[in-house]
């Protein structure tokens, strides 16, 4: 085979590569998934605490068929969407303030890590004062929890950006905001989307939480409700749509995330 051949077949060996890699991966996910399946059924039947998974998904189900799920279902949604979209708009602009500026950096950085840490449960009876019942004290909950994780990685990526980046926007006389969409976004993309997952995370744990504390409406609360009212069927469901959420959200930023990896190649 001459070197030419060789050449041309390397782009497509490789790609046959990475599509069987893909097709390992996504049949490891699948078995994971189903080997968590079968332990939870086999602990359905050890103990009578814990519901089994077809009757879980059986009650999950009723409440589709009825309605019933849906103003919970939208209020979590609603909370979670909003309140991570305030943090990212807080979040980002700050971080990025705070990671250009060594005296901002110095200043607000051990602030910020001290606030990282303190849970954002004990500010909940304050956002209850303000807010009241309902999604508005939910997704300030949300908000509160997720802008810390968007704020800190923001301004490590922005610290991680190569300074003749900077340089080079100053050659080609770029105005600030072309500056930042342009070479200081896609320079920091993998700490922002990593900000962005932990923010989404956290929001919809703390969403949760507000839940279980006070709402009008949430799937915590239908949770919590099913836990009092001993049906444990339906609080395996909900706990389940919970997982759904959580991993859908997560899935949808991993492929946002691949793809602006691939663009910047």
């Amino acid at each position: 085979m001459s070197l030419d051949t060789k050449a041309l077949a390397a782009p497509r060996v490789s790609a046959r590569r990475a599509r069987n890699q893909t097709v390992s991966d996504n049949l490891w996910r699948i078995a994971v998934l189903v080997g968590l399946f079968v332990l939870w059924w086999l602990l359905s039947l050890a103990s009578d605490l814990v519901a089994s998974p077809f009757a879980a998904f059986d009650a999950l189900a009723s409440t589709f068929a009825d309605g019933s799920i849906y103003r919970p279902l939208g209020a979590t949604v609603n909370a979670v969407l909003v309140g991570f979209a305030i943090a990212a708009v807080i979040g980002f602009p700050l971080g990025y303030v705070i990671g250009r500026s060594k005296f901002l950096g110095a200043v607000f950085d051990p602030i910020v890590a001290g606030a990282f840490a303190i849970p954002r449960v004990v500010f909940f009876p304050v956002l209850l004062q303000i807010f009241g019942v309902g999604v508005g004290a939910q997704a300030a909950m949300g908000a509160l929890a997720a802008v810390f994780p968007i704020m800190v990685s923001t301004a490590a990526g922005v610290r991680a950006v190569s300074p003749l980046l900077p340089k080079l926007a100053r050659s080609l006389s770029l105005t600030r905001v072309q500056t930042v969409t342009k070479i200081y976004v896609p320079a920091m993309a993998p700490s922002l989307m990593v900000g962005i997952r932990i923010g989404f995370s956290i929001a919809l744990i703390n969403v949760i939480i507000a839940d279980f504390f006070a709402a009008r409406a949430g799937l915590g609360l239908l949770a919590l409700r099913a836990y009092g009212q001993l049906d444990l069927p339906l609080m395996y469901g909900v706990i389940v749509l919970l997982a759904l959420i959580a991993l859908a959200g997560n899935i949808a930023l991993w492929a946002l995330e691949r793809r602006l990896a691939a663009s910047r190649r």
